[in-house]
């Protein structure tokens, strides 16, 4: 997430003075030109805080958007006033003085350029440009349009065929955040595109919607930006919004703000891997039936999800699901294999302890069954991994440790009444798996 510096307000209202400082009247600079000077001992002085400075006049138009920046040995930044009023100033952190400005109002503005601080000397090279803006016009599909911003801006757009479309939103200068609003949708998006850019894709009916563009949180918005409206085709096989899923299978759905629901059926015990991939949403997996419950968000690459767990035979519910507000397109993946010689998971008997093998990624699951309340003790004792427990009962965690059992070994001490509870046994570290001895004990 890139991060816009707040100006300082104070030392960009010290500048005004400078306005009054000189009896001269301010140089003429024009969009597209550039003018030289040198600030020196003998320019206007800002009795505030010691700077010196040199005032140019420019004239611009009601809306106009105008670029200036500085270049030179002068360790410089720029302030803008139309009268008494500060209407710009440059980043104070920024090795380059730049600063971007919208006239609110036609006329001539006064564009300060002064040194960082009292001791600040040299010669700089003033260089404006006009920047083409986005000027309110309605929005419609293949339009791309640029802009500058220092505030929330509301877009028009007109649909004029139902169809899939994309909307990006795109800055290098904030966090994009883009909304859309309309017939039947309300949606936002903060990160779908490359890096910290904003993208929408959804389906959309024949009307008039209104484009929100802004930046994440409180984050002040300020700098450039770019809308592009583009039809998009539709992935073979279409789109998905829930179903059966077949093993070994692939379906691409589109997220809207509602997780859809998906079922599969296991017709023998079975590793099962299910991955939920998307370049516009950050994934969010949830799995129930036959007393599991699990619940998947970075578990994949990058912000994919990702559930590997040893199952038994039934039916089982997948709900895809996003665990951020936005929409987008995604892929949903089921693969079972086999379950190997060794690997864990079943019923595990209380004083009866038990090795198994643990897969790679995966999360092994003991059912056991308490037929007398007190404290029982869980221990996983591993060389070759670093243990990690968790019960649960009806698919609410009870306990979870990590290194209680010493060294990386896992350990519960926990009171329990009678019933049926599962315990999960896995590597902290996902990607490693190894031999483990499991063991449930009543105290």
């Amino acid at each position: 997430m890139k991060t816009v510096h707040t100006l300082a307000l104070a030392i960009a209202l010290a500048m005004a003075p400078a306005l009054h400082a000189t009896a001269a009247d301010p140089e003429p600079v024009t969009l597209g030109g550039e003018r030289r000077g040198e600030i020196t001992s003998r320019s206007s002085l800002n009795h505030q805080d010691g700077s010196r400075s040199q005032l140019y006049r420019v004239d611009l138009r009601e809306g106009q958007v105008a670029q200036f920046k500085l270049e030179g040995a002068l360790r410089g930044r720029l302030t803008a006033f139309q009268g008494g009023d500060l209407v710009g100033a440059s980043n104070a952190h920024s090795e380059v003085a730049s600063m971007v400005i919208r006239a609110k109002r036609a006329g001539s503005y006064t564009i300060a350029v002064s040194g960082v601080d009292a001791s600040s000397y040299g010669p700089f090279t003033l260089q404006a440009a006009a920047i083409e803006a986005y000027g309110g016009e309605t929005l419609k599909v293949g339009a791309s349009i640029s802009d500058w911003t220092d505030s929330r801006r509301q877009l028009p757009l007109q649909i004029d065929e139902a169809g899939f479309y994309t909307i990006d939103m795109l800055s290098d200068d904030f966090d994009a955040v883009l909304k859309l609003d309309g017939p039947g949708t309300s949606l936002s998006n903060d990160d779908g595109g490359e890096g910290s850019n904003a993208r929408i894709s959804a389906r959309l009916t024949p009307g008039t919607y209104t484009l929100t563009a802004e930046g994440y949180g409180s984050e002040r918005v300020n700098g450039m930006y770019q809308i592009r409206v583009a039809t998009r085709e539709l992935p073979p096989g279409g789109l998905r919004e829930g179903g059966e899923l077949t093993v070994g299978g692939t379906v691409t759905g589109l997220y809207e703000g509602t997780a859809h629901p998906y079922t599969f059926t296991l017709p023998a015990r079975r590793v099962v891997r299910i991955d939920m991939r998307s370049e516009e949403i950050d994934p969010l997996l949830h799995l129930s039936g036959n007393g599991v419950e699990k619940t998947d968000d970075d578990g994949g690459d990058n912000l994919d999800a990702r559930i590997s767990l040893l199952l038994e035979p039934g039916t089982y519910t997948l709900r895809a699901d996003a665990a951020s507000a936005g929409a987008g397109l995604y892929t949903l993946a089921l693969a079972a294999t086999e379950v190997p010689e060794g690997a864990g998971g079943g019923t595990l008997p209380v004083g009866r302890p038990t090795t198994a093998n643990l897969l790679p990624g995966m999360t092994d699951r003991w059912t056991v069954s308490v037929r007398s309340a007190g404290e029982y003790t869980i221990a996983m004792d591993s060389d070759d991994i670093d243990s990690y427990l968790r019960l649960t009962r009806d698919g609410n965690e009870i306990a979870s440790d990590d290194d209680g059992g010493g060294a990386l070994n896992a350990r519960i001490v926990q009171r329990l009444e009678t019933g049926t509870y599962v315990i999960e046994s896995s590597s902290v570290d996902g990607d490693t798996g190894g031999n483990y001895r499991l063991s449930f004990d009543r105290r």
